[in-house]
């Protein structure tokens, strides 16, 4: 014969499991509001008034990208540095040397000294062409592609610049004339220079600040370098079929150029540095804000880590009472309880 279940029991034992899953509930809630530190009803915390948040977490998406582009920015221009501290630490070097090498060095040595400022030079080729994050440094507006080709091919332009100069002043007119030719002119600009000097390169920072460096491989700043390894590698291309005297005074040339180019070396990093701390200075003030809306946020949508301690504490205390209970009437063990 059947056991009789009233009404009352049938009643009971739906409170028993209803009271169940709410605590079960309440307590999955109140562990992942002190795990991640939030309320995990936003709405209900807020009263239904998103709107302060929305504003808040949409001014920190805005911090952030300035952040990545601030970063970005960082990364470029170091890189850029290294580059021209590589190239002025051979010009420093080289400029005076070219100068003062001529009255007291022999032939052979003027020529073994020109072979090895055209290596110096086609490491600075190689050195322009650096790119950071997929993007050419000095290629300006036109970041996708390499800025200047190789020496092989500058040799090639330069030959055919000094064609019928046969002094070393001619020499070195025909490649400062190159160099410094109108865009359309058909010189460095048209025919060695593949970047972009017209296009905006700049970005922002922070809200009111945005940073932008004109510096490409055809830049008047690194044009007397490039002129002054020019004329030392055209004097080791040539080889013997520069006279010694014309040789010596391609040395003073070249020599002449890199000396000067020393200043503009120095201004264009000075340039570049008064970027980078425009740039720390914006890192600084939006990581401040960041943190100032972070708090803001928190106090908004955060869970006080206290209360929901004592909460979760309070809640499972009752559920070992409810499950004390349900043993009680069902003689049930607790892993069918939980289960």
């Amino acid at each position: 014969m059947s056991s009789f279940h009233s009404i009352g029991d049938l009643s009971r034992s739906y409170q028993l499991r209803l009271g169940q899953h709410g605590l079960k509930t309440r307590l999955d809630r109140l562990t992942e509001e002190l795990m991640t530190g939030v309320k995990t009803d936003i709405p209900r915390a807020l009263a239904g008034d998103l709107s302060g948040l929305a504003h808040i977490e949409s001014r920190m998406k805005i911090l952030q990208t300035f952040q990545q582009n601030a970063s970005e920015g960082q990364n470029r221009f170091t890189t850029m540095q290294s580059v021209l501290e590589r190239m002025q630490s051979v010009v420093d070097e080289l400029g005076p040397r070219l100068l003062s090498e001529p009255s007291i060095a022999s032939d052979q040595d003027l020529r073994n000294r020109a072979d090895n400022a055209r290596q110096d030079f086609q490491s600075m080729l190689t050195a322009l062409n650096t790119s950071s994050g997929g993007q050419y440094l000095f290629s300006g507006s036109k970041s996708d592609s390499a800025p200047i080709g190789d020496l092989t091919a500058m040799l090639t332009y330069l030959n055919a610049a000094v064609a019928g100069a046969t002094t070393a002043a001619g020499i070195a007119g025909r490649i400062d004339a190159w160099f410094d030719a109108a865009p359309g002119s058909g010189g460095f600009a048209d025919t060695f220079y593949q970047g972009d000097d017209s296009g905006d390169t700049r970005f922002l920072i922070s809200p009111d600040r945005h940073i932008n460096s004109k510096l490409t491989a055809n830049s008047s700043e690194l044009r007397d370098t490039l002129k002054g390894m020019a004329i030392i590698t055209y004097a080791s291309e040539a080889g013997a079929a520069l006279s010694t005297d014309t040789l010596r005074e391609l040395f003073s040339e070249a020599g002449a150029r890199l000396v000067k180019a020393t200043a503009t070396l120095t201004s264009a990093r000075s340039d570049l540095g008064q970027q980078q701390a425009a740039i720390t200075q914006a890192q600084a003030r939006n990581a401040a804000e960041i943190t100032a809306l972070s708090l803001a946020r928190t106090n908004m949508v955060g869970a006080d880590p206290y209360e929901t301690t004592t909460a979760l504490e309070e809640t499972e205390a009752r559920i070992q009472s409810l499950y004390a209970l349900t043993a009680r009437l069902s003689k049930l063990n607790l892993t069918d309880y939980l289960s």
